[in-house]
């Protein structure tokens, strides 16, 4: 009886939350039974049974789970799957070139964020050149219509993958035995951004076939897209220099995926998954830099202080002043970034248990492939003109006889040697996996759970530099080979614009080869291996979970000392974790559930972090004060959480929800950067080369990596959902979180010179106070529209070299979303992103004095506008 209690309970649920976020039993984990006569039946098919469905997935799991559903083929709330999750209360996100990539839960920066591909890991590298190795999953590589649907786990539970403090992103994708027999799909849209004035198309498209037995089927679908994307902006390198700066991109995004599904009887079903996704993502900075005239080494005498008055051991930083010379740059690149994904799933269940397999591997690659640098031959001086950033922004007054948008350099020059490279990474995982959850005739614990997880995992980042033939002449004449103008700055600035194909064509016709910088070259090999026991249990109200993962890591940093290509040595460290969680709800009435959740949590640090290798930032540059020595280090202690929340959810009707939430979270094991002016001896161990010109009147400085002192998340969540039963409807969430580090993690040492890592605030990186979304639909049986505007205040940005550590402002979008059903089966869909066209504005924001830096509190640092997007297609559903 009890087997038939259970397959028949699945089977309602699976019906119930059909097209729904690749449902994964935690509806039923409760007594089997009950869920079986709670669970409505929900036919998905517009966007309110989809919403309905979610909040299903919700209100019956046993953790702490938000869902966003695909209610149809093609029909995902919105292109990029990242800006479908900040919808979700206590989710934010960011992206720094116009398209949300990174996801961050609950205050937890987005380092903490666990994303899995049906469960498992997916391998993930960047394109953009100063991107480091993370852990994280870039989200910009996933089309939205590979995706079934998403899940969010807030809580932590034993049988979820380690990793995510903040919380664990499921993405599921379709199998063919949940589609019609023979289910068709296709697409054709074009995206107009209006920073590049540009219209981009994209293709879709989906076939799914079953046999008459609904036993065996296979799924098969591709998606094609290209985007010429833009950002213009201003930046400041203070006391160097400032300017307006532009970035454009021609990127192409493809992704294929098939899946083969069979089932032989009602125990068993194998799943075979196939997933290719790429992209190339060539792409160039172009900038004007306007350098000042009163730096340290020049006249102060008509300078504007910020923070101080030019005086003393606190004079300040300069605002406003006069200006030195201008200094064309253009830095061409090729990238690429590719992700592949395979694995194979077993289930069966039997009588009185149920089992499932899995095995795979994932494998990325990525970088950049090719960049150049080519700098102003003339830089004109710019005596008379003026700079003036006192009104948080960059503004400049130039000379007369200066005309930005017509200034041509008449000559640019190539660097060669370090920079003229290719930096390549690559990253792989192979995993096995092996669950088993045995069904009891027990009043109390319904089930129990265990399973085992081995994962060898492997991450690289090299550098190369192209040899070129001898006697090249690095000069590049541009006096007559102006294309015309090309926008750059948050204003209306133009420079001029050059062939960057042609200069490409120069460039790689005097490469004879490369040779590897082994300073540079960074390598983890990673084992981990996790094991888990978990009981589900139930009573008359109550249900929920609880059990402990353990897991162990072997991590070894391959490098080569003094760059040294016979000198190949390891650093080797390991480190294990008990991670108990316990998950409880109970049902005050029929409409309205009570949950208290603990759990204790990890994230591993990032392999840029655990790379040991000595590695140079800032040599034989445009800056004589930047030089560094990083090191990394592969015995970095995980980071860990132990974490508690509690919270009421109304469910006043079918499709709506009134629910509150309280959380918090003990983070240990931050991982702190220490800066300190290397000594010569220190220089020659590690191998790096002496120094020249001004540089070496500053020397090196050593970054290296040790574990700190950790921070506290406390927060509240409001979320509030209802369909009205007109045809409108609302979602409307808010999210306060007190994210607060101690105060030793981001303050330097006493006796080590201030550094950029060193801005003595408390704020946990990637963290905003306040986040909000407010969404209103409308949706009749011809017609569907959703406005939603998203808003995130202030938070902390933190990275590795020049960029550093910054505050970036509030920031919200407002976005439209609407559906035309021209048949039943034809679609025309409207996406507008950004309709305000806010900008990104950060501002330097250290609190402690910053003599002469542009990351004194308050300075504008970088200013970047963002494009307002609009999407128009045509699908078609068989």
């Amino acid at each position: 009886m009890l087997a038939k209690n259970f397959k028949k309970s699945l089977l309602a649920v699976n019906i119930g939350l059909v097209m729904s976020a690749g449902f994964t039993g935690a509806a039923y984990a409760a007594d089997e039974t009950k869920v079986q006569e709670d669970v409505e039946v929900i036919e998905v098919r517009g966007i309110r049974r989809s919403l309905e469905a979610s909040l299903n997935t919700k209100r019956f799991a046993n953790s702490v789970v938000d869902a966003v559903t695909a209610e149809d083929i093609g029909k995902f709330p919105d292109k990029n799957v990242a800006e479908s999750l900040k919808r979700i209360p206590g989710i934010t996100v960011q992206g720094q070139f116009g398209e949300a990539d990174a996801v961050s839960i609950r205050g937890a920066g987005a380092d903490f964020t666990k994303t899995t591909l049906n469960g498992q890991n997916v391998a993930s590298t960047g394109w953009f050149v100063l991107e480091p190795a993370k852990r994280s999953f870039n989200y910009t590589l996933l089309p939205s219509e590979l995706v079934g649907g998403l899940e969010v786990y807030k809580s932590s539970q034993a049988d979820l993958i380690e990793g995510g403090i903040g919380g664990t992103v499921i993405v599921n994708t379709r199998t063919p035995l949940d589609l019609d027999q023979h289910t068709v799909y296709g697409s054709i849209e074009a995206q107009y951004s209006d920073d590049s004035g540009e219209t981009d198309p994209q293709f879709s498209g989906l076939y799914s076939w079953k046999n008459e037995d609904e036993n065996f089927g296979f799924l098969v679908s591709a998606v094609s897209q290209e985007r010429n994307l833009q950002r213009q902006g201003n930046e400041a390198f203070w006391q160097w220099g400032a300017g307006p700066v532009g970035f454009e991109q021609d990127r192409k995004r493809t992704a294929f995926s098939t899946a083969l599904e069979y089932q032989p009887n009602d125990q068993l079903n194998i799943v075979v998954n196939y997933i290719d996704m790429q992209m190339e993502a060539d792409n160039t900075n172009y900038a004007l830099w306007l350098t000042q005239a009163d730096t340290t080494w020049g006249d102060q005498s008509e300078t504007t202080w910020l923070g101080g008055n030019g005086t003393g051991d606190n004079p300040g930083v300069q605002v406003a002043g006069p200006l030195n010379i201008a200094f064309y740059q253009m830095r061409p690149r090729e990238a690429t970034m590719k992700s592949d994904f395979v694995d194979i799933n077993l289930e069966y269940t039997g009588d009185t248990y149920k089992m499932k397999f899995v095995a795979g591997k994932t494998t990325s690659s990525g970088g950049t492939d090719f960049e150049m640098v080519m700098d102003d031959g003339l830089n004109p001086s710019l005596a008379g003109g003026t700079y003036d950033f006192t009104g948080g922004g960059q503004s400049w007054n130039l000379p007369a006889d200066f005309d930005m948008s017509e200034y041509n350099p008449g000559t640019l020059v190539m660097g060669t040697g370090t920079n003229f490279n290719a930096t390549p990474k690559t990253d792989e995982e192979s995993f096995a996996q092996f669950d088993i959850e045995f069904m009891l005739d027990n009043d109390f614990i319904t089930s129990v759970k265990t399973g085992v997880r081995w994962a060898d995992h492997e991450a690289t980042s090299r550098r190369f530099e192209f040899t070129q033939v001898d006697g090249f002449d690095n000069v590049y004449d541009v006096s007559n080979a102006s294309t015309g103008t090309y926008d750059v700055g948050a204003g209306s600035y133009q420079i001029q614009r050059f062939d960057v194909d042609a200069m490409k064509k120069w460039a790689k016709a005097s490469i004879t080869g490369k040779t590897e910088d082994y300073g540079a070259y960074s390598h983890i090999e990673e084992t981990n291996i996790g094991a888990y026991i978990m009981a589900n249990y139930s009573g008359e109200k109550y249900r929920g979970n609880f059990g402990v993962r353990y897991v162990t890591t072997d991590a070894k940093s391959i490098y080569y000392k003094g760059a040294d290509v016979n000198a190949r040595t390891s650093e080797d460290a390991d480190y294990n974790e008990f991670l108990p969680s316990v998950n409880f709800a109970y049902d005050i009435s029929d409409d309205m559930i009570w949950r208290v959740n603990a759990a204790r949590t990890m994230t591993r640090p990032q392999y840029n972090d655990m790379y040991f290798n000595p590695s140079l930032m800032g040599v034989s540059d445009d800056l004589p004060n930047n030089q560094r020595i990083i090191v990394g280090n592969p015995a970095l202690k995980p980071f860990t959480a132990n974490q508690f929340e509690t919270g009421i959810e109304w469910y006043f009707n079918e499709s709506s929800l009134l629910a509150a939430t309280v959380f918090y979270k003990d983070v240990s094991n931050f991982i702190v950067i220490g800066r300190r002016d290397a000594t010569a001896e220190e220089a020659a161990a590690f191998g790096v080369p002496e120094l020249t010109g001004d540089e070496k009147d500053f020397g090196y400085q050593i970054e290296e990596n040790s574990n700190g002192p950790g921070g506290e998340v406390l927060g509240l969540e409001l979320q509030y959902q209802q369909d009205f039963g007109n045809g409108f409807g609302t979602l409307i969430n808010y999210t306060y979180t007190d994210a607060k580090a101690d105060y030793a993690t981001y303050k330097n040492e006493e006796g080590v010179e201030v550094g950029v890592f060193d801005d003595w605030n408390v704020e946990l990186t990637d963290s905003s106070d306040h986040a909000f979304n407010v969404s209103g639909y409308y949706e009749n049986e011809l017609f569907y529209a959703r406005l939603s505007y998203n808003y995130r205040s202030e938070y902390m940005m933190r990275e590795a070299g020049s960029y550093g550590n910054r505050l970036h402002e509030g920031f919200g979008s407002l976005d439209l979303s609407a559906v035309y059903h021209v048949t039943d089966n034809v679609d025309v869909k409207l996406d507008v992103v950004n309709i305000l066209g806010e900008s990104s504005e950060q501002f330097g924001n250290h609190q402690r004095p910053m003599p002469y830096s542009g990351f004194t509190d308050g300075f504008p640092l970088y200013e970047y506008e963002q494009a307002t997007r609009y999407n128009l297609g045509l699908s078609v559903r068989f």
